[in-house]
């Protein structure tokens, strides 16, 4: 195989692995190069699709090919810990999606693990790899909207009940904080971080409220968080009530909004096959609006390839150092520690 390009093995054959190996094709860095399924015929459905030769129904065969540079591991949180480690023991550079494990004690086993075996880890936020997010920091720091006082941020669905689903099994990591939560508890962190002139922020105090389902996970939550600036956060996260994914941002001179603040610029989020190569990539928007009630600026971030593919790329720009800026392991493991705090807040034990 050429190593122009790294050469990437999925582990997992889900929905969103599709997504990452749809985006793969516009990647200016990396190339679908084997998929691994523990479910009969799933990986050769998405080899098929992508025209991927190589595949395996055993994790530890992927992770055994030589010709692999880096993983991304798709299946659900439950079960990353154990493949990380092996992904590591293997000396494999590792891409986990979020979140990278059911609680804090379980993603610092992972860091320890990238950090014992000199491998990359990144937790998948891809929203964070777009050209997006540094506008948005840029706008934060030059002071755009004055003073940041306060950010507004959710991510929530209405799905029904299906006790089949582990996204109703309490021991499979399901429910709203975990799968969604996690993504405006990062934003928030982050827009923290941005106003007081540092990578993130992690709250000094985290209050909640939420509803159980019969199987003990949480439908839908609402969190506070208060900042050492004195920034305060409303984070929504849920399953079981649909509330639009927002995130505003209120300083003392105007107001900051996302348009599409989690999957900014990517078809390949709603393609069930593979994309053309010729495929135009929208762009996405961050609104100012001011005080005096005049009409919103809206300002366009224009995209030149698949969000995903920014985040396999920032994966390959960033391997020599082991973690990336748009996710750090110490940013991992805030975020995560937030996550916990929350559902603790909201009785999920």
């Amino acid at each position: 195989m050429s190593k122009d390009k790294l050469n990437w093995g999925i582990i997992g054959a889900g929905s969103i692995a599709r997504v990452f190996c749809n985006a793969l094709q516009f990647s200016r860095t990396g190339r679908l190069a084997a998929i691994a399924s523990q479910t009969p015929g799933k990986a050769d459905l998405l080899g098929d699709l992508f025209g991927c030769a190589t595949r395996y129904d055993s994790y530890n065969d992927l992770l055994a090919d030589n010709e692999i540079d880096v993983v991304y591991i798709s299946t659900i949180h439950a079960a990353h810990t154990q493949v990380v480690v092996a992904a590591a023991q293997a000396g494999k550079h590792i891409l986990v999606e979020k979140p990278i494990g059911m609680n804090a004690e379980q993603a610092e086993t992972m860091i320890n693990a990238a950090n014992k075996n000199d491998v990359f880890l990144m937790e998948a936020f891809m929203y964070r790899c777009h050209p997006q997010i540094n506008r948005l920091i840029d706008l934060i720091a030059s002071g755009t909207i004055g003073e940041v006082l306060m950010v507004r941020s959710a991510f929530s669905f209405n799905l029904p009940f299906d006790p089949k689903s582990w996204l109703f099994d309490k021991a499979l990591g399901g429910g709203g904080i975990l799968n969604v939560g996690c993504y405006p508890t990062s934003m928030t962190r982050l827009i923290a971080g941005s106003a007081a002139g540092k990578p993130f922020l992690n709250p000094i105090e985290v209050k909640a409220s939420g509803k159980i389902g019969a199987t003990g996970v949480d439908l839908y939550a609402v969190g506070a968080l208060k900042f050492e600036n004195g920034l305060v956060a409303e984070i929504v996260a849920g399953m079981g009530c649909h509330v639009p994914s927002s995130t505003v941002i209120y300083g003392s001179e105007g107001i900051l909004s996302l348009e599409d603040p989690w999957l900014p610029s990517t078809p390949c989020r709603t393609a069930e096959i593979a994309l053309p190569i010729e495929t135009v990539f929208p762009p996405s928007y961050i609104f100012i609006q001011r005080p005096d009630g005049s009409r919103p600026t809206r300002i366009e971030i224009e995209a030149d390839r698949d969000l995903f593919s920014y985040e396999a790329d920032t994966v390959a720009k960033c391997l020599d150092a082991r973690q990336a800026s748009a996710m750090s392991w110490d940013d991992t493991l805030g975020n995560i520690r937030v996550l916990d705090s929350w559902l603790a807040e909201v009785g999920v034990t």
